[in-house]
């Protein structure tokens, strides 16, 4: 059975193994990470869980005895925005429906805060098994940031997607 562990740093080898390039990094974890995906740079993201309310909240998604994905939430508590992110599923766990298990949990936490009435994400729109699985989730596609990302020479455009605490509501299996 699929479950959420709080991410911590005996997780950090795991996690960045899965990353072989600079691309692999940025496709995960936006622009602003880089590979090699290393310590200080998980350890920041750990430390933004540590205010109250956190501003993060990051997992490491197991099944039986395996790590299988990886998936955060951050937090605009003065909005009520909530932003799904750096989802991985495992290189050697892919093609095994894994995903849309994981983020089904992680959006039930999200929206367990009351005070949490957006969730949005935002995906590399060339990603087309990602946005399939937000979709079977609910979420809706808002636009498209053309040209948004540049990696090496490439520029990737940005789908920017979203789900209302009231779609959750209606789309949550009983």
């Amino acid at each position: 059975m699929l479950a959420l562990l709080p991410f911590t740093p005996d997780h950090f080898s795991t996690l960045s193994g899965w990353f072989g390039s600079d691309a692999d990094v940025v496709q995960w974890g936006g622009p602003y990470v880089h590979f090699p995906l290393s310590d200080e740079q998980m350890a920041a993201m750990l430390d933004e869980g540590r205010s109250d309310p956190p501003a993060r909240l990051c997992w490491m998604a197991q099944d039986g005895d395996r790590l299988v994905g990886h998936v955060q939430i951050a937090f605009d508590w003065r909005n009520g925005n909530a932003t799904l992110g750096r989802v991985v599923i495992a290189p050697d766990a892919r093609g095994r429906g894994l995903a849309v298990p994981m983020l089904r949990l992680a959006l039930a936490s999200a929206f367990a805060f009351d005070a949490v009435e957006r969730l949005e994400l935002n995906v590399y729109a060339w990603n087309r098994p990602a946005i399939r699985s937000y979709e079977l989730l609910g979420f809706v596609t808002e636009g498209v940031r053309l040209s948004s990302v540049r990696v090496g020479d490439a520029r990737w455009d940005t789908a920017i997607m979203r789900m209302l605490r009231s779609e959750w509501i209606v789309g949550t299996p009983a």
